[in-house]
């Protein structure tokens, strides 16, 4: 049986990076599109006719159409559906919790990119009056309120650190069968912080011509999330799994469907889309 201890070589610390960093990709365009899907639609509501590309929803309609309701739902609907997004996500990575399936890294980073989004939101999008910031806006919300709704936002991504730290030291039983003193640097790295930053690196990449605050500074919450993710992990007692035979291999369903995601979308939403509702 191959021991965890002859897995931490320098090609299987590479695969490992390579398979979490198409998942990060994957996961980022998937909730960052069915946030913007969810907001076109809910356009038709008012029938307002827009236009978007792969990064903005343009409003094809003069200041004065803006109502109450039409801000409520069209800037809410996206948060709300990204937050449903996590949750289910999270649901299908404890429906694979036993499998040695390279598919619950992506649902490990859909849900973590979901709650960030959806917390980061409530937290600095209501400050500073950008995304979810425009419903407080418009409901006339008192400074005070505005600070509640941020600590709000500020204790659901120290939630969700707490909540994803348990499933993030499981998905280990992805590539080994125990994680411990002995190998946690080595997976915690290539598993988590390294996707971290090369997935950041390809998204702003990708949003380059169009970097809107969410892309801007959204890294920032989710860094903070991992790194209390990474802290109370290597506080915890070894984990045991099965013992399966495990082989660290790259997934190629992953790495190619990051790469058609990510070149097709840049390619076919390069110019803008319209629709008259």
């Amino acid at each position: 049986m191959v021991t965890n201890q002859s897995k931490l070589s320098r090609s299987n610390f590479w695969i490992i990076v390579v398979n979490s960093t198409a998942s990060f990709v994957v996961a980022y365009l998937i909730v960052f599109y069915v946030n913007m899907g969810t907001t076109l639609l809910s356009t038709a509501m008012f029938n307002f006719n827009v236009s978007f590309n792969y990064s903005v929803v343009y409003y094809q309609i003069q200041d004065y159409q803006w109502t109450h309701d039409a801000v409520k739902l069209i800037f809410s609907s996206g948060p709300i559906m990204v937050f449903i997004l996590g949750i289910l996500s999270l649901v299908g990575f404890f429906g694979l919790l036993e499998e040695v399936s390279r598919l619950k890294l992506l649902f490990l980073w859909i849900s973590l990119i979901s709650f960030n989004q959806t917390f980061g939101n409530l937290m600095i999008g209501n400050l500073f009056k950008t995304g979810v910031g425009h419903v407080f806006n418009w409901m006339y919300f008192s400074d005070t309120a505005k600070m509640v709704v941020a600590l709000i936002g500020f204790f659901g991504l120290i939630t969700t650190a707490f909540i994803m730290r348990q499933p993030v030291g499981i998905s280990a039983n992805t590539y080994f069968n125990k994680l411990g003193s002995k190998n946690f640097p080595f997976f915690i790295t290539a598993q988590l912080i390294l996707p971290f930053i090369c997935g950041y690196g390809l998204i702003f990449a990708y949003f380059s011509q169009n970097l809107f605050f969410q892309e801007k500074y959204a890294w920032i919450s989710l860094g903070i999330m991992l790194l209390f993710i990474f802290i109370s992990l290597s506080k915890s007692e070894d984990m045991y799994f099965d013992e399966e035979e495990r082989t660290i291999s790259l997934s190629n369903f992953l790495i190619v469907f990051a790469i058609v995601m990510y070149v097709g979308l840049r390619y076919f939403l390069r110019d803008q889309i319209y629709i008259n509702w």
